[in-house]
């Protein structure tokens, strides 16, 4: 018998247990003595038993899934962020799937609705604009969702962020400290939240340290 033919009845015809019990060590349920839980446990290992991921969804409504779509795949930044979310999920669980949006809407859209076809259990998204209809219905639908590092204005969903305002009036105030006075900044793209406000900062900061604005 291979794996892939094995199924849950055979598990519990190996263990000597019913169908019932095996289902419930399988989905973590306390209610099983320590005795049946190892005899299943062993049946799973001897006959190689896998759940069926699917059919599990269906009768659970969760996949164990995340989606992550991130901005820029070549951007070290949302490399390493893909890593960790990863690897927490993992820790937890958790699968990821993940879309590289390129800095561009409609791809970032594709990705979302791709995503969303396949059930995920939660999405979590660095936007690459202001936010398509796509994502902002699905915000409204209930689908767990959280942006990460940029973010739509107005969308209240839960943001996982660093103080871009405060980093760049630290960064003005150390080059001023040096004796610099012609500054410019390389913001990132002025359609995101993170690069406009890092310009808006930037220009605070410039006034406060009396610093003439550039061109």
């Amino acid at each position: 018998m291979t794996p892939s033919s094995v199924g849950i009845k055979d598990v519990a015809a190996e263990a000597g247990v019913s169908v019932a019990t095996v289902s419930r060590v399988l989905n973590g349920h306390p209610s099983v003595s320590p005795a049946s839980r190892t005899r299943v446990l062993a049946a799973v290992e001897a006959l190689g038993y896998r759940p069926n991921a699917v059919a599990r969804s269906l009768r659970t409504d969760q996949t164990r899934t995340l989606g992550l779509v991130i901005s820029d795949v070549l951007n070290p930044y949302f490399t390493e962020l893909a890593r960790s979310v990863e690897e927490a999920a993992r820790a937890l669980g958790y699968s990821v799937i993940i879309g590289n949006a390129d800095e561009r809407p409609e791809l970032q859209d594709h990705h979302v609705r791709t995503l969303l076809d396949r059930r995920i259990d939660g999405l979590l998204v660095s936007p690459t604009d202001g936010g398509s209809p796509l994502m902002l219905d699905a915000v409204r639908a209930g689908t767990p969702m959280v942006f990460v590092d940029r973010w739509i204005p107005g969308v209240d969903v839960p943001v996982v962020r660093s103080d871009g305002r405060q980093a760049v009036r630290d960064l003005v105030a150390h080059l001023h400290g040096l004796g610099h006075r012609r500054l410019a900044i390389i913001a990132g793209p002025a359609a995101t939240t993170t690069g406009s406000e890092r310009v808006e900062a930037f220009r605070d900061a410039l006034r406060a340290h009396g610093i003439a604005l550039p061109d």
